[in-house]
């Protein structure tokens, strides 16, 4: 098993591990030698994740399926790992939602449903690890945003593209408080990317046509995208610090 990334002994969580950018992350992290705590609502999605990762022969893994943006979960994700791994090394928000109702059909419900997944759920792991980090005097936080986060998303509604500028927001400001306890927090603004996410909110006309905007001619792979996140949670990107970092193929939007 490679360890490019120096990650053997660290312990991280990790949302959104079922499928995507979330499950792709998972694998790397594991082959690299990390003890991992996998959260997802996707019970078979996550288990199927967690076998992928012992075959690989990767690390240690706990499994919790449930919702990353309920306050009991993740105060037992986090306790339950602290529990079993000793602390908390690093933490990657990548589960999210993506819904594409235009403004005017746009209700208040669903409104709360993808600020609750895309940035409560965040807000809330945050919450919970960075005290620990705080007495280990060390930690990395990467939120999975979305390129939506800097500019407008064509895929998704305003919620979708307001959650995510928030999620870039809540990485910059956290890092300009937390760096002087040796956190490093980051925001990770992926671009269009072959997952699960796009392909059941676009039709395949859809993907072929926003694949045809990117200058690099073809939507990103789950993997490109979680040897970024690999990156920022190791000591490679020891002075990456409240950064909003791309990963588009040349796109400006996604």
């Amino acid at each position: 098993m490679e360890n490019r990334w120096g990650l053997e002994g660290r312990s991280g969580i990790l949302t959104g591990a079922a499928s995507g950018i979330g499950r792709a992350a998972a694998l790397l992290l594991g082959e690299n030698g990390a003890r991992l705590a996998l959260v997802d609502l996707n019970e078979e999605g996550l288990r199927e994740t967690e076998k992928s990762i012992r075959r690989r022969g990767g690390a240690e893994v706990r499994i919790f399926v449930g919702d990353a943006a309920d306050e009991e979960m993740v105060q037992r994700v986090v306790s339950e790992t602290v529990s079993s791994f000793g602390g908390v090394d690093f933490l990657v928000n990548a589960a999210g939602i993506l819904r594409r109702t235009p403004f005017l059909e746009l209700d208040p419900e669903e409104w709360d449903q993808v600020l609750r997944v895309n940035l409560r759920g965040p807000f809330l792991f945050c919450r919970e690890v960075v005290p620990l980090m705080v007495r280990q005097g060390k930690g990395a936080i990467v939120n999975v945003s979305s390129l939506a986060g800097k500019t407008v998303s064509l895929m998704g509604g305003a919620h979708y593209t307001t959650s995510k500028h928030g999620l870039v927001g809540l990485s910059r400001h956290l890092a300009q408080e937390l760096v002087s306890y040796g956190i490093r927090v980051n925001a990770f603004c992926p671009g269009a990317t072959l997952t699960p996410l796009l392909e059941n909110a676009a039709s395949r006309e859809e993907m072929e046509e926003l694949a045809s905007r990117i200058p690099r001619g073809r939507l990103a792979t789950p993997e490109e995208q979680a040897e970024v996140i690999a990156f920022l949670v190791s000591d490679a990107s020891a002075n990456i610090i409240g950064a909003a970092i791309d990963s588009n193929g040349g796109s400006l939007m996604v």
